[in-house]
């Protein structure tokens, strides 16, 4: 059961991953004018740094918690969760997002500064097992975040 939920959630990552790329393009690639003025050719420039972004999808049924994001806490396989990862370091955003009844559009999102998130220390406000149980997911309100921990939202 846990394989077969995870390969439908990746194949719907997946079908959005040229929508992905472009948000995170407009949130990331910007016009570099000193580069521009002082090394560019003809035209603009633009740059990125390099960062990594996590990616949750969220179907409909769960807008009504358009305030709140999840991340994997614990799981008795003893393999890292995502809240791990976090802690550690190894992703830099988050961009959580919900879609339609349609599953067509990406309706609602935000993208999160994580080096935020990791120096404010925030506690989840609730853990609950994972229906079906593989894991344990801790709830996060974005009200209780600081300042500057979302750098965008969008909602449709």
């Amino acid at each position: 059961m846990e394989m077969r939920s995870y390969n439908k959630d990746r194949a719907l990552e997946d079908r959005f991953a040229k929508t992905i790329k472009a948000i995170l393009g407009n949130q990331f690639i910007i016009k570099d004018d000193w580069m521009d003025e002082k090394e560019g050719t003809d035209f603009i420039v633009y740059s990125i740094t390099s960062i990594k972004v996590a990616v949750r999808l969220r179907r409909f049924d769960y807008i009504k918690y358009k305030n709140e994001f999840t991340l994997r806490w614990s799981r008795p396989s003893g393999v890292k969760t995502e809240y791990q990862k976090i802690k550690e370091g190894l992703v830099d955003f988050i961009l959580y997002g919900f879609l339609d009844l349609s599953e067509k559009s990406i309706i609602h999102y935000f993208i999160g500064d994580l080096t935020i998130f990791r120096k404010a220390n925030i506690k989840p406000y609730l853990i609950k097992p994972n229906n079906p149980y593989d894991s344990e997911l801790a709830i996060f309100r974005l009200s209780d975040c600081p300042n500057g921990f979302i750098i965008k939202l969008y909602e449709a």
